[in-house]
Parts: structure tokens; C-alpha cells; sequence
């Protein structure tokens, strides 16, 4: 066999990837032929053959199957998501300085996320924040979702791949453009802040204790962590049309059977760490987000403290 590869004009894209055993595989780490089946297209699930000649470029074509339309879009999609999950950092613009960039690291990170009825390709919890990561290889995020996460106050970015669509790109080579010189542009930052159920109380609340717990669902045997922040509200000069409050001091547990009131936290190890120097009871302030724990998304959950 030749080891030059002529390429022959074509109006239609090569397709170059396929899902062999659950993952996309890119032509040149197959080996020539139908496999047993083994090669399966990414959009229509139909057998793909590996075509690796002396003439054309190699390239899968559809074995039986002459109507799908997409497949390369649809491959390079997929496997930038594997990509994200696999190695779990991204290259990120500055949100001030939008020409200075940053790598972060993810803690966790999953992808086909439904969050507040819209379906994200990746998400993924860093540091103090949860970043929501869109694909753009045919379609740019619609102005529904960009909508919702601007009311939501969800941090996201876009990735741009448009102009890799035809280009001949093994998975070594993607996961460079992927993770860092791609385009990649903000569709909405988020300021950290506290949910509005808060906003009612004292900037001073009274932690009595916490607990960090963890353990599997009878149910489905899948993991969960309950990781809780127990505290006392300071008590407030509130009238009502039938007496008034002349002096008040101290602290008031729930207003429900005067239970003690709960907070999730995010079981970070920094958090941790903060929690387990303290001596309580103690007053605090905190800092609410939304985190992506065990591939569930949690919001409205605290994910640093200030204590006061």
C-alpha cells in the first residue's frame, strides 16, 4: 500500500469518525473493513465500513445506507464532549479581559445535563462556580437558552467548531482545539449571590454545626452526599397588625415546630477544611452557587463561608 493518500474531489464531507465499542474512533486507529460490524454511524446508528484504499482519502461510508445526512457534524460533536469529560480542564477567556485566558479543572463533570428545562452539553463544577459548556459546530446556542441562562444566572461559554467540520482530525489533535484554541466565547457570566429566600434575614446568621454524610440509594444503589449546615436565625423586630415587639435579642430556630433550619454545602475540601477549624457556634456569612455533584445539579447551595 502507498503510503501517500490521494485525495479525490468530493461534495459531500468524509465522514473520519465512527463509534466503535461505546466511543468515537477516528479512521486511522481502525483497520480497513466492515469489522464484524462493528463500526456503527454516530447519527444514524447504521454499519459503517472503513474504507482505506491508495485512492481516496480513508473515510467510513454507510455499509447499506444511502439517506444520512450529518454524521461527521454529529461525530465531532460527540467526541468534543468525550473529550471534556475525559480530561476534565478547559482553556477559558477572562471575563473582564476577554483576550486573557485561564485554565480551569473540574471536580466533576457530566454531560446532557437537564438544568431548568434546557439540555446542556457539558457541565461541569470548578473552584466556586458551575460552567455550562455549549458545542457549536452547526447550530450556535438559541436565543431560548440564552434567555434562560441569563435569568438563571448560569455561567456558560460556547466552543466554536464550525470551521473543523471537514478537517481530517485524529482525537489527539481535536483534544488540543477542544481544551484550548478553539473559539470559545462567554454567552453569559454570572455574579455569586445569595437566593432570595435569604435576602429577608440579618448578613449575620448563627451556624451551630454541620455534617458531611455519604451513602447509596436503596433504590437504585446510586450515591449521594447530605452535607448539612445547621443554624439559628437572629431574631428581628417583627409588628404585626396585633402587637408589637418592643425589645427582642438573641436567636430563633424554623418558625415549623422550631426546628432547627438546614443549609446544603458543597463538599469541597477547602470548605471543609474551614468547617472543621471552626469552633461553633460562630456567625457567618455565605456564598451560594449552584454546584454539579454525583451528576446531579444542585442550586441554591453554599459554597464558601465568611465567618464574622
Amino acid at each position: 500500500m502507498n503510503e501517500k493518500i490521494k485525495a479525490e474531489p468530493t461534495n459531500e464531507i468524509e465522514l473520519k469518525y465512527a463509534v466503535y465499542k461505546n466511543a468515537i474512533v477516528h479512521i486511522s486507529e481502525v483497520n480497513s473493513g466492515l469489522n464484524s460490524g462493528e463500526y456503527r454511524c454516530p447519527k444514524c446508528h447504521s454499519f459503517l465500513i472503513a474504507k482505506k484504499g491508495d485512492v481516496r482519502i480513508h473515510h467510513f461510508a454507510h455499509y447499506n445506507y444511502e439517506n444520512c445526512h450529518g454524521a461527521q457534524e454529529t461525530a465531532l460533536h460527540q467526541l468534543a464532549k468525550e473529550i471534556l469529560l475525559q480530561e476534565r480542564k478547559l482553556v477559558i477567556p477572562g471575563i473582564e479581559n476577554k483576550t486573557q485566558y485561564r485554565s480551569i479543572e473540574f471536580t466533576d463533570i457530566n454531560q446532557e445535563v437537564r438544568l431548568f428545562n434546557l439540555v446542556i452539553d457539558v457541565l461541569g463544577s470548578y473552584e466556586l462556580s458551575t460552567l455550562a459548556i455549549e458545542i457549536k459546530v452547526t447550530h450556535e446556542v438559541d436565543l431560548n437558552k440564552i434567555s434562560v441562562v441569563k435569568e438563571k444566572e448560569i455561567e456558560m461559554i460556547e466552543i466554536d467548531l464550525s470551521s473543523y467540520i471537514n478537517a481530517n482530525l485524529s482525537r489527539e489533535e481535536l483534544k488540543n482545539i477542544v481544551i484550548e484554541t478553539a473559539p470559545r466565547y462567554w454567552i453569559n457570566t454570572s455574579t455569586l449571590k445569595k437566593p432570595e429566600e435569604e435576602n429577608t434575614m440579618s448578613n449575620s446568621i448563627k451556624v451551630i454545626g454541620f455534617t458531611v454524610a455519604s451513602g447509596f440509594r436503596k433504590q437504585d444503589g446510586t450515591p449521594f452526599d447530605m452535607n448539612k449546615l445547621y443554624y439559628v436565625r437572629l431574631l428581628e423586630k417583627t409588628n404585626s397588625p396585633n402587637y408589637k415587639v418592643t425589645l427582642c435579642g438573641g436567636y430563633t430556630a424554623s418558625d415549623f415546630n422550631n426546628k432547627i433550619m438546614q443549609l446544603d454545602f458543597d463538599n469541597n475540601p477547602e470548605l471543609c477544611k474551614k468547617l472543621e477549624s471552626l469552633s461553633f457556634p460562630c456567625d457567618m456569612e455565605l456564598t451560594f452557587g449552584t454546584k454539579l455533584q454525583n451528576g446531579q445539579v444542585k442550586s441554591n447551595i453554599v459554597i464558601d463561608i465568611n465567618v464574622i
